[in-house]
């Protein structure tokens, strides 16, 4: 059984003007227990919009999306039909999935060191003490331990990046997706962060990674995937995808960027 899949997954939104916007278009896909699967396009092409999906941060306007074979953000009754879940259940079930965004949304008020722990802490109820040791570790993890007590403000882009995916580690999740969390970095704060996703992928993470960091795409993918106006337009090995891609629009998009 995948740990993830995802079944003709849609999205659409109604413009000011009324109109129906078609932001994502019956996505399939199955990723396996530590799998690292890589989204490129351009922007607006639907990526961080599957994402959001996944995890519930957009409502889907249709298909399924199932982790560990339990449907995400709902279940189907004994007559096939859809049952949305409470707020509580769908809660219970985020914490099994990290998410690392753009930016930091990381609490000011509180250290690099308690910005870890608390999530463990408010959600899981485990003591604060055992959750502050938790972050120690997790801060090691992404080379940070000297920074424990430092603010968001003390720290670098790169850090406070770092911070917020130990943050998304603590909760100990089955599978870490990443939206774009190098697009407000300069060239050299990205090389730390993405240095240390490489890590967590060597380390056999299950992640799903949205970016337009196409040689992190060659060194760290299982699998590529190429998304054009809301829909996969290609799936294959890092290798295949960008020295012999089969789409014309694949190759349209690479002779863009690379």
């Amino acid at each position: 059984m995948s740990l993830l899949k995802i079944e003709g997954l849609g999205k659409t939104y109604t413009a000011p003007d009324g109109s129906n916007i078609q932001a994502l278009i019956d996505a399939n896909l199955s990723v396996e227990t530590g799998q690292h699967v890589v989204f490129i396009g351009a922007s607006g092409s639907g990526k961080s919009t599957l994402l959001r999906c996944i995890n519930r941060l957009e409502t889907p306007s249709q298909g399924t999306v199932w982790l560990d074979g339990q449907p995400i953000g709902g279940r189907f009754d004994a007559k096939g039909i859809w049952q949305p879940i409470t707020a509580r259940e769908l809660a219970m079930q985020r914490r099994e999935i990290g998410m690392v965004f753009q930016g930091f949304h990381l609490f000011a008020h509180l250290s690099a060191l308690d910005n870890i722990a608390i999530g463990p802490h408010e959600v899981l109820k485990k003591p604060l003490d055992t959750c502050r040791q938790q972050a120690r570790t997790l801060l090691d993890k992404v080379h940070l331990g000297k920074h424990a007590d430092k603010y968001p403000a003390q720290l670098s882009g790169g850090e406070q990046q770092r911070v917020a995916i130990a943050r998304a580690l603590a909760m100990n999740p089955k599978l870490m997706l990443f939206d774009e969390p190098t697009s407000a970095l300069d060239p050299r704060l990205t090389h730390e962060v993405l240095a240390v996703m490489q890590e967590l992928a060597q380390e056999g993470m299950t992640m799903l990674v949205v970016t337009h960091e196409m040689n992190f795409a060659r060194r760290v993918a299982d699998v590529v995937v190429f998304m054009e106006q809301g829909r996969i337009v290609e799936v294959g090995p890092p290798q295949a995808l960008f020295e012999q891609p089969q789409m014309e629009l694949t190759k349209q998009f690479l002779s863009y960027v690379m």
